[in-house]
């Protein structure tokens, strides 16, 4: 039990993150791979079930090494390109014991901003994380049910995905054995 304690206070130390995803880093550079953590900024959480039963949560945040929001013109209005990161759907507990889903959808800032200024814009950008939960996902969210969480910024416990990019050239060849 000690052990445990040890190792969650160990993961709670922000200088002990920082040196381990240093480390990532360093051990992904070698095989080619350029790696970014992208520690997710609080925006505002959609609230929805799965599957009809299940409650959820959808932290809709934002970090800068997301691609920006990009509007091109079309007779109409506007279409929007917004890229995000997701990550895989974590099951935490919630009060009274109770097991939820939650999942990070990670926007770049601007977008938030946006959809702070903006209920349409708002509106997309909720639908584009319910999207890419249910694609990515392979869930069904119940979409007509889904509200914001008025007053409240994250849930959960914040994880960083990481966003891997090849490096130009590859991976370095293996050192000659011999």
């Amino acid at each position: 039990r000690a052990l445990f304690a040890d190792y969650a206070a160990e993961l709670a130390d922000p200088e002990q993150r920082r040196l381990y995803e240093e480390e990532v880093a360093a051990l992904e550079r070698e095989r080619g791979v350029e790696v970014r953590f992208v520690h997710p900024e609080a925006g505002y959480v959609l609230r929805t079930s799965q599957a009809g039963s299940r409650r959820c949560y959808l932290n809709v945040c934002s970090n800068p090494h997301v691609g920006a929001p990009q509007a091109r013109a079309e007779p109409g209005g506007h279409r929007w390109a917004l890229p995000y990161s997701l990550a895989p759907g974590r099951e935490e507990l919630g009060r009274g014991g109770r097991r939820r889903l939650v999942y990070d959808v990670v926007f770049h800032p601007a977008a938030l901003r946006l959809a702070a200024c903006s209920a349409r814009f708002r509106r997309l950008l909720s639908d584009t994380a319910l999207e890419a939960v249910e694609r990515h996902c392979a869930v069904q969210l119940d979409r007509a049910n889904a509200a914001v969480l008025r007053g409240t910024k994250y849930k959960g416990v914040p994880q960083a995905p990481v966003i891997r990019t090849p490096l130009p050239g590859g991976a370095p060849p293996p050192p000659a054995a011999g």
